[in-house]
């Protein structure tokens, strides 16, 4: 699809925004990237037919599933020409206002997530295979609750909102006939509790005590799951009132901060999944580290 515009100010200031998530890359390689990713050869091309047809429907007068799709198009266009990550793409999507400025919900976010992982690094298989979506049939297990099936040797491994390292028998192991929803687990974006650091910042972290979001000022920095935390004047948990943290008050007192500052979209540990769905001898933090590209020292 192309899409036409009445003027070059949006795909300028869209490609002026990437160019500040992504400063190493040439401005002229990023204008050439949202080119293609609206339906042309190159950044001449918009230039000179941008205007040819009746402007393209912004984005706020779509469906939600149109907007989605569109979401998911501009997405993995603009990593694949970039040859970045396209969870980073999708976190800069809202503010470049490429095709409308309509804000972007925490389910935009994860339904667009999952569906660039169908399309890349776990795409969907029918039957009882690693990054199936399934139900446990046992006594001490919500028969709700959704699971991802991991790569497992013996028995199926799993990971939920709230393990990243579950197991059950394979026979209990039940893949409805009718596909469950893809889902992000609140274990990779969820914040289990803030740091306040010595420099001013609050830093949110995850479960596995990892970064998700640095704010700074107001400004909230998406920060890699390896970066360095320096000292912290303090830790703070949310309250869990003998509930799962990742359930109940917890997680409503989570999502609160998350609001409160704007967020919603996800943090680059999401896409740890697709690394621990593929490998059932990892965790969620040498997931990160091969996420980040981060080596031990021999």
């Amino acid at each position: 699809m192309r899409f036409h515009f009445p003027n070059l100010t949006r795909p300028k200031k869209a490609a002026k925004h990437l160019s500040a998530v992504f400063p190493d890359i040439p401005l002229s390689s990023i204008q050439r990237a949202v080119a293609v990713a609206c339906g042309y050869r190159d950044w001449h091309e918009l230039e000179v037919s941008h205007a040819a047809a009746e402007p393209t429907v912004l984005d706020e007068h779509l469906t939600e599933g149109a907007f989605r799709e569109r979401g998911i198009a501009l997405t993995r266009s603009l990593a694949a020409t970039l040859n970045v990550h396209d969870g980073d793409v999708q976190a800069a999507l809202p503010d470049m206002r490429l095709t409308g400025n309509r804000p972007f919900t925490r389910d935009d976010h994860e339904a667009i997530r999952t569906a660039c992982w169908r399309a890349g690094p776990i795409p969907w298989q029918s039957g009882r295979h690693p990054g199936v979506i399934f139900r446990i049939k046992s006594a001490g297990f919500s028969k709700t609750e959704p699971h991802w099936w991991r790569k497992s040797s013996g028995g199926v491994h799993f990971l939920d909102h709230s393990t990243s390292n579950g197991a059950c028998a394979t026979f209990e192991a039940v893949v409805p006939r009718t596909r469950l929803e893809d889902f992000v687990p609140r274990r990779l974006w969820l914040p289990y509790g803030w740091m306040d650091m010595e420099d001013g910042s609050r830093v949110l972290y995850s479960r596995d005590y990892l970064p998700l979001w640095r704010i700074t000022d107001g400004k909230v920095e998406r920060m890699k799951p390896t970066a360095e935390m320096h000292a912290y004047r303090d830790r703070q948990w949310f309250p869990e009132s003998g509930k799962p943290w990742s359930h109940g008050p917890a997680r409503e007192a989570a999502e609160r901060m998350l609001d409160e500052y704007g967020i919603t979209a996800l943090p680059r540990l999401a896409d740890v999944l697709p690394i621990l769905i593929l490998d059932e001898h990892i965790d969620v933090k040498g997931a990160a580290k091969v996420l980040d590209g981060v080596r031990e020292l021999a």
